[in-house]
C-alpha cells in the first residue's frame, strides 16, 4: 500500500500535519496485518503496490474534515474516498481513527478498531503468564477509589488478601514526564512525589488528600533524562534526589538535595556515570554506577561509587551482578527469605529474569514485560520494585506491563499502552503472580511503592501506596507524532491482610 504525502493546501495552520498523517495513517492500516506501506513522493506509472493511498486535511472555520481516497490495482476498480469530520485540530486522532475503521472494514473485512488491532485484540483474552493452572480457581476482583485489584480466589496460593483503600490524583500536568519516584525527602512524615522532564524536576506532596505542587527546579540544558531516585545515603536526614541522564549521548548525573525552608542545593553536577541508588538485601542503599558505551548506551560493569560531601563521585569495586544486566534494569530481592540476594533483571527482550548468588540463571519469564519510551533515541525497561507487600520474610517482585502498541516499521522506537502492576511471588522455580490492577489506558511511565507494616485493625497487615505516572489523556501515537504530552500522577492505598488460618 503506497501512502501518498497528505494534501494540506487547505489546511490553514494545521499543515505542519502533512507528514504526519501519512505515517499515522500507515502505522494504523499495517498493524492490522494486511498491508505493508511504502513511501512515496508522487504519483508514479507503473507502481508495484495492490493499493494507493492519498489524503486531504481541510480547515474550516467551524470543523476541520479529513478525507483518504484509497485505489485498488484490480481491473476497473473506481477509487473509494473515506471521510471523518471533527471539531477542531485537537480531534485529528479521532477522525483519523474512524477514516482507518472504515478503509479495514471495507477493504479488509476488519470490525475491530485500529487501536484495537494494535494492542494485540482484547485484554480479558489476554494470557496471564503468572495465573496458576488449577481450573476451580475463581476470580476475586476489589474494585473502588479508580483501581482494580484482580486476585485469585479462595484456592490462592496465597496468604494475603489485597484490597483498594483509597485513591488521590493531580490535575492534569502540562509536563511530559521521563521519570518518577516518591519517597518523604524533606522528613516531615508526608511522601513526596518526584518527577523529572529533560528540562525540570517538580516536586508535589501528598498531603490533605490532594496531590499539591511544591516547587520547581530547573536543569542544566540538553539533558535527555531517563531516571530518576531518591534516598540518603549521607545520613542527614534528607533524601538526596538522584537524577541519571545524558547529554550528547555522554552521561551526565546529578545529586541534590530539596527541602521547603532551604530550597535546592545541588551536591554534585555533570557526574559522567549513570547514577543509581541501589538497595542491597542486608546492607541497605548504596551509590551504584555504570558509564556509557561505545555501541550502545551502557558499557558491562556496575560499580559501587564512592563519595564524600565537597569530592568527585569515583568509581569503586565492581558489583556482582551478570554482564548482560544495566544499571537500571534490576533490583536485588532476597527471594526466598535466606538472607541470600537473587538478582531480579528485565532483558531487552523484555522478559523477568532471576539469577542466583552464583550469577547462574535460575528463571526466565515465558513472555515479555513492556518498557518505556523514551523519546524518538531509544526505550528502557520500567522500574522494578522488590518488597514483602505479603509480611512473610520473602521479598515480592512488583512490575508494570505494558503492551508493545506501536506497529513493526517503528523498528527504532516503541511505543506502549494498556499498563498494569502486577504483584509476584517467588515460589523456588518461578513467580505465581497474587494480584494485578485493572488496566492503565495508556500505559505507565513510571512506578513506584512504598509501605509500612501494621494497621490499627491489624497488626501484621502491610499497608501500601502505589505511585503512578501516566499520559494523562490522547493517544500515544498523537503525543509521537504532535507533540501533544500531558502527565497525570495518582496515588492508589493498598491494604494486603494476611488471611486467617
Amino acid at each position: 500500500m503506497v501512502f501518498y504525502p497528505t494534501d494540506v493546501s487547505k489546511a490553514g495552520d494545521l499543515s505542519y500535519l502533512r507528514d504526519s498523517i501519512r505515517l499515522m495513517l500507515a502505522s494504523r492500516l499495517s498493524a492490522s496485518g494486511e498491508v505493508q506501506p511504502l513511501f512515496k513522493k508522487k504519483v508514479g506509472k507503473g507502481q508495484s503496490a495492490f493499493y494507493e493511498v492519498k489524503s486531504r486535511l481541510i480547515q474550516n472555520i467551524d470543523n476541520v474534515e479529513l478525507y483518504a481516497t484509497v485505489l485498488s490495482s484490480e481491473a476497473g476498480a473506481q477509487p473509494v474516498t473515506f471521510r471523518a469530520e471533527v471539531k477542531d485540530g485537537t480531534q485529528i486522532m479521532k477522525a483519523l481513527d474512524k477514516v482507518v475503521a472504515d478503509i479495514n472494514k471495507s477493504f479488509f473485512g476488519a470490525e475491530d478498531t485500529p487501536a484495537t488491532v494494535a494492542a494485540g485484540g482484547n485484554s480479558e483474552t489476554r494470557k496471564i503468564d503468572f495465573q496458576t493452572p488449577h481450573p476451580d480457581r475463581a476470580v476475586r476482583r476489589n474494585s473502588g477509589y479508580g483501581l482494580s485489584i484482580i486476585q485469585d480466589g479462595e484456592n490462592l496460593d496465597s496468604s494475603v488478601r489485597v484490597e483498594a483503600s483509597g485513591r488521590y490524583k493531580s490535575a492534569v500536568l502540562q509536563i511530559e514526564s521521563q521519570g518518577m519516584t516518591a519517597g518523604d525527602i524533606d522528613g516531615d512524615s508526608y511522601d513526596e512525589i518526584v518527577v523529572a522532564t529533560h528540562a525540570k524536576i517538580f516536586i508535589y506532596q501528598l498531603r490533605d488528600r490532594r496531590i499539591q505542587h511544591l516547587d520547581t527546579i530547573s536543569l542544566p540544558g540538553g539533558l535527555r533524562v531517563h531516571a530518576v531516585n531518591v534516598a540518603d545515603l549521607d545520613n542527614n536526614g534528607l533524601m538526596e534526589i538522584y537524577l541519571s541522564s545524558t547529554r550528547n549521548k555522554e552521561p551526565r548525573s546529578f545529586v541534590l538535595e530539596w527541602s521547603p525552608s532551604a530550597g535546592v542545593k545541588w551536591l554534585y553536577k555533570d557526574v559522567h556515570w549513570y547514577l543509581r541508588p541501589l538497595d542491597i538485601p542486608g546492607e541497605g542503599f548504596v551509590l551504584a554506577g555504570q558509564q556509557s558505551g561505545v555501541s550502545g548506551m551502557t558499557q558491562p560493569g556496575i560499580y559501587r561509587m564512592h563519595f564524600q560531601p565537597g569530592e568527585n563521585i569515583s568509581g569503586g569495586e565492581r558489583l556482582p551482578v551478570p554482564k548482560p544486566v544495566n544499571l537500571f534494569d534490576f533490583v536485588f530481592a532476597d527471594l526466598d527469605g535466606d538472607t541470600v540476594a537473587e538478582v531480579v533483571s528485565i532483558s531487552r527482550k523484555e522478559e523477568l529474569l532471576v539469577f542466583g548468588a552464583d550469577l547462574q540463571p535460575l528463571y526466565t519469564s515465558p513472555a515479555g514485560f513492556g518498557g518505556r519510551e523514551l523519546g524518538r533515541e531509544f526505550t528502557a525497561p520500567i522500574r522494578l520494585v522488590a518488597t514483602d507487600f505479603n509480611n512473610d520474610g520473602s521479598d515480592d517482585i512488583l512490575i508494570v506491563d505494558n503492551e508493545l502498541y506501536s506497529p513493526k516499521l517503528f523498528n527504532k522506537t516503541r511505543l506502549y499502552k494498556n499498563g498494569q502492576v502486577r504483584g509476584l511471588q517467588w515460589d523456588g522455580m518461578g513467580f505465581m503472580e497474587v494480584w494485578h490492577t485493572n488496566l492503565f489506558q495508556n500505559a505507565v511511565i513510571d512506578f513506584q511503592f512504598l509501605s509500612s507494616v501494621g494497621t490499627e485493625k491489624n497488626s501484621a497487615a502491610v499497608k501500601g501506596r502505589l505511585f503512578i505516572v501516566e499520559p494523562a489523556k490522547g493517544d500515544l501515537l498523537e503525543g509521537f507524532f504532535l507533540g501533544i504530552r500531558n502527565s497525570r500522577l495518582s496515588v492508589y492505598g493498598m491494604d494486603f491482610i494476611p488471611k486467617e488460618n
